[in-house]
């Protein structure tokens, strides 16, 4: 077995198998008993987790002849020494290793160097060394974030969890009045039409989420469309490239703006077809195509989704080693977009990240190289503040007169 969990969670990291499917083939294992999958799972899972921390309290943060099946190995053992998921002594640990590594870890790593604690002297040597070992995080994201958003923001940044817990109340289904009385764990919003969440379990549990009479959208989203409605849209074009709540929220808040969704995959077709008919929709349109210009141009950017909320276990594997790569993807979609753009319409970029080139550096950089696009306003949101997410936008409009050399 423990061969086996080494094997998987190196695939997992190398990128040739994702973690999702790791998952579903372990459910449908008739090899392993139940009790033996909770342990592969909680095993991997602790890889995964903590790869970058064992990585740097080994090596310190300097090069090492350490291989990744080597790393993973003595991480397993540590992990386990610590939380005891299974009994493993240190002889039947190296009795599952190839037989050069048996010999190379007993010279270098005897029993008594676990569990593996991470080096007093980094927190006073090094600070980005320092956070890329306690959050195990690789280092190079660990020095962009730092320089980006500063380390008293990155602390809170990593310690804190995104919740579900604000979002409007479906006034189609029912009012606010009856809402407020009959949900006692809602509590009225900053506005009319808002609501708190103060329970505990997953608001996505609650009868008023499952009887269609609630829409989940942080502060954050609710703030964005009310700077769209401002500028007075008769028509919005919506193009989608991540995931969001948006389009329903602009819809449901401001059914006047008349909204074409457009991305072209057969997914997206389903899921905003289907909204539309749950919430009675009459303001959107699924479009295959674009043909006209628009008096808002909105769109959701690929991005990093360097975001505070790691939902899946190979994140940081599957991050490119140039991170910029992200931005360079986000300028060819705004590139794509700015010719559907009305004379004085406006353009607005949405990305779920703090990298500063995927966002205040990308919407100054659009800027220069498009004058006739001026940057209005912008803002980068995080997660850490009551009912927010981590998210950015830029507001740029079109219009501006060059003048002639």
């Amino acid at each position: 077995m423990i061969k086996h969990i080494l094997n998987t969670t190196e695939k997992i990291i190398d990128g040739s198998l994702a973690y999702q499917q790791f998952s579903k083939d372990l459910k449908q294992d008739t090899t392993y008993s139940q009790a033996e999958k909770h342990q592969i799972r909680t095993l991997v899972n602790a890889l995964l987790n903590r790869y970058f921390r064992y990585l740097y309290s080994l090596t310190e943060g300097e090069e090492s002849t350490l291989k990744c099946d080597e790393l993973l190995a003595l991480g397993l053992f540590s992990f386990n020494r610590e939380k005891k998921v299974m009994p493993l002594s240190y002889e039947d640990f190296l009795a599952a290793l190839p037989t050069e590594t048996q010999v190379k870890f007993e010279e270098e790593y005897p029993d008594s160097s676990f569990p593996i604690k991470i080096p007093k002297h980094f927190h006073s040597e090094n600070q980005a060394l320092s956070l890329a070992a306690r959050f195990s995080i690789p280092l190079p994201v660990v020095e962009q974030l730092l320089s980006d958003i500063g380390r008293k923001n990155l602390l809170k940044f990593l310690t804190n969890r995104y919740r579900e817990t604000y979002g409007l109340i479906n006034h189609a289904v029912i009012s606010d009045d009856e809402f407020f009385a009959k949900m006692q764990l809602f509590t009225r919003g900053f506005k009319p039409g808002e609501f708190e969440y103060k329970g505990k379990d997953y608001i996505k549990k609650t009868p008023a989420y499952n009887n269609n009479e609630i829409v989940i959208a942080s502060q954050t989203l609710l703030d964005v469309v009310d700077i769209i409605e401002g500028t007075k849209p008769k028509t919005l074009l919506f193009v989608q490239h991540e995931d969001t709540s948006l389009m329903l929220v602009l819809a449901l808040k401001y059914p006047e703006i008349q909204i074409h969704f457009y991305k072209d995959d057969n997914r997206s077709r389903y899921i905003v077809r289907h909204l539309v008919r749950k919430f009675a929709l009459e303001n959107v349109t699924y479009i295959d195509k674009i043909t006209q210009t628009y008096d808002f141009v909105l769109t959701t950017l690929q991005s990093s989704n360097i975001n505070g909320d790691i939902r899946h276990r190979d994140f940081y594997f599957r991050l490119p080693e140039n991170l910029q790569f992200f931005a360079a993807k986000g300028r060819e979609e705004l590139d794509d977009l700015k010719d559907y753009v009305a004379d004085d319409g406006y353009l607005m970029f949405i990305t779920t990240t703090v990298l500063r080139f995927e966002t205040h550096l990308q919407a100054v950089a659009f800027v220069r190289d498009y004058p006739e696009f001026e940057l209005k306003l912008e803002k980068q949101h995080f997660h850490f503040t009551p009912n927010n997410e981590t998210l950015y936008f830029a507001l740029l409009k079109k219009g501006v007169h060059v003048e002639e050399a």
